[in-house]
């Protein structure tokens, strides 16, 4: 039993420090993202904290903002970012999710509306 609590804690620990389960993001926005990198001297640091903060907008479930900034890693900095493009699917595969949890809801409040 000890093991297996010892075993959940450090999966636990693991999935924040590494996954960025719990990573909010530095800025309030993609433009502020963006406005930030180009703080930093090289195009890799740059690209490295916009993807960064891409994975927290993403966590935070800001897809739209996560998409911005991939975009931008994409566009000026990487245009072949792996991590990037990774981003851009999982951010519209949730929008996508989200539109049609959201249809689904309105669909039943009409059909609902009309009993």
């Amino acid at each position: 039993m000890k093991k297996l609590i010892l075993a959940v804690t450090i999966a636990g620990v693991a999935c924040l420090s590494v996954a960025g389960c719990a990573q909010q993001p530095k800025a309030a926005n993609s433009q502020e993202a963006i406005e930030q990198a180009k703080a930093l001297e090289t195009a890799e640091a740059q690209a490295k904290y916009l993807i960064s903060q891409a994975n927290a907008f993403v966590n935070s479930k800001d897809f739209d903002q996560a998409i911005q900034t991939a975009k931008y890693v994409l566009a000026n900095l990487d245009s072949e970012s792996k991590e990037a493009q990774s981003i851009i699917e999982k951010a519209t595969t949730q929008l996508k999710k989200m539109a049609e949890e959201k249809a689904a809801e309105m669909k039943k409040s009409l059909s609902s509306m009309g009993q």
